[in-house]
């Protein structure tokens, strides 16, 4: 996904605020698993799963301002047998990485939460395919 920063990213100083990336990272990979035909609302009815946010980090290279274009490049880093951790780079207009963001997402019964099962077939195909790259 391609963007530009605008005022609500920022802070007063006009650089972004480092949370930004969390809630990027969270709608690039919704968006990537959307276009490939799994919304994770659908997911109890159609995959009999959940998927949980097990954890967050983020790490910052470069700071981008207001009116940056940035593009966060999605990965699927690894696939466990009930998780699997995705990495957004995102990249600035001059081709640097500004920050690289994780997050590990967890499967889990939609009716006992606290209960993880294992990652299904097709979201398993899907990552391992390299289709969440760019």
């Amino acid at each position: 996904m391609t963007f530009r920063l605008s005022y609500g990213d920022c802070d007063p100083a006009g650089i972004v605020y480092y949370a930004n990336y969390q809630r990027w990272m969270e709608r690039t990979h919704t968006e990537w698993w959307f276009l490939q035909g799994l919304r994770f609302d659908d997911l109890p009815s159609r995959l009999g799963v959940a998927v949980v946010t097990r954890a967050a980090s983020a790490e910052y290279e470069r700071t981008i301002t207001l009116f940056d274009q940035i593009e966060c490049r999605l990965y699927a880093t690894s696939v466990g047998r009930t998780s699997f951790t995705m990495r957004g780079d995102f990249i600035r207009e001059d081709g640097t990485r500004a920050s690289t963001a994780t997050l590990t997402l967890v499967c889990v019964d939609p009716h006992m939460p606290e209960k993880a099962v294992p990652v299904p077939p097709p979201m398993r195909r899907l990552l391992r395919s390299g289709s969440a790259g760019r």
